[in-house]
């Protein structure tokens, strides 16, 4: 029987807390989880193949060399069977109740949905639980509604994530996205290449993925996103190229309203982490993002600096500067990254 869910599972020197994300996917019926070792250095790849000769119906291990999470997710959508695809990080788990509610939703309604979303919580530690990111003032719980009828705008705090979005396997493959390797924060491309080729969304309100933040060496920690923001520069203009919205404007207006607020919080980030870091280097990186986009699509730059956020945080001054460092705070206050 073809899997329902299929589980990504990137991981790199993780044997202190994969056990964690394993665990909360044995109630699993009828899926499958592919962990992708990524050229670890530690226990990792003997844990994974420890589940999986121990529920072999579930767990594959598969060991690669060190490609990074792009890569890792690459190997994945390549290998995997189910009807959906989800990634979990090796540091996080997900609700076993959740779990249950999503794969009795999928086995009643079959394949009516292209991306399933749901609710994620973070947590500050695994006894801290933290905010929840919820969807239910923009959909009607548990009916698959055909895209063109979703009228709301979304809230920047509530954007399409990794951790909320769950894609039609067949449909992350029809956007032949392929993630950037030894690249960090490339799962923005990842969720937002498929959008074009999303008809139908069905949101259940269960708080399906638990998000760890604090934990020592992740990459949102802000020190880290800081020194990389090389990485989101690349993912940018991955996510600038990957489609050109304006073709929905008139003829898919509802598609083009989720695409342009999920292409502008992925362009946010350039300028944002750009100015974060403050370097010289890094400033000058951040204009030559701008060139680059106004180059290759200028009504979408056009439209992109359109928009007070962009425009602000661009600012090559202390406005800019005070704007980035106020959003930073912000940020903290509500979910406390770091």
């Amino acid at each position: 029987m073809k899997p329902y869910i299929t589980f990504c599972i990137p991981s790199y020197n993780s044997e202190g807390f994969l056990h964690y994300a394993l665990d909360s996917l044995i109630s699993g019926e009828n899926i499958e989880v592919l962990i992708i070792d990524d050229g670890s250095k530690d226990g990792t790849l003997k844990i994974a193949q420890e589940y999986e000769a121990k529920y072999p119906a579930i767990f594959k291990a598969v060991h690669q060399e060190n490609k990074g999470h792009g890569g890792a997710i690459n190997t994945a959508l390549s290998m995997a069977n189910g009807t959906y695809f989800k990634v979990l990080d090796s540091d996080d788990w997900v609700d076993e109740e959740a779990l249950k509610a999503c794969l009795d939703y999928i086995k009643t309604h079959n394949d009516e949905a292209d991306l399933i979303l749901m609710d994620y919580v973070y947590w500050q530690g695994r006894e801290h639980r933290s905010t929840r990111i919820h969807f239910n003032h923009y959909f009607k719980p548990n009916e698959p509604l055909e895209l063109k009828e979703v009228k709301h705008h979304f809230k920047i705090k509530d954007n399409i994530t990794l951790h909320s979005a769950m894609y039609k396997t067949e449909v992350v493959r029809k956007s032949g996205v392929v993630l950037p390797e030894h690249c960090s924060y490339e799962d923005n491309l990842f969720v937002y290449s498929p959008l074009p080729y999303v008809d139908r969304i069905a949101y259940l309100p269960v708080g399906f993925y638990q998000y760890l933040i604090g934990r020592p060496g992740q990459s949102m920690t802000n020190e880290t996103m800081r020194r990389k923001y090389k990485d989101f520069i690349l993912c940018g203009k991955a996510v600038f190229d990957s489609c050109d919205i304006m073709q929905y404007k008139k003829t898919d207006k509802a598609r083009y309203r989720i695409m342009r607020h999920h292409l502008i919080l992925n362009c946010l980030l350039v300028p944002f982490h750009c100015q974060l870091n403050g370097s010289k280097e890094a400033i000058k990186a951040m204009r030559e993002f701008l060139a680059y986009m106004k180059e290759k699509n200028k009504k979408q730059y056009r439209m992109l600096r359109h928009t007070i956020r962009i425009n602000g945080l661009c600012h090559h001054g202390a406005i800019g500067r005070w704007l980035v460092h106020f959003w930073d705070w912000a940020a903290h206050k509500v979910v406390k990254f770091s």
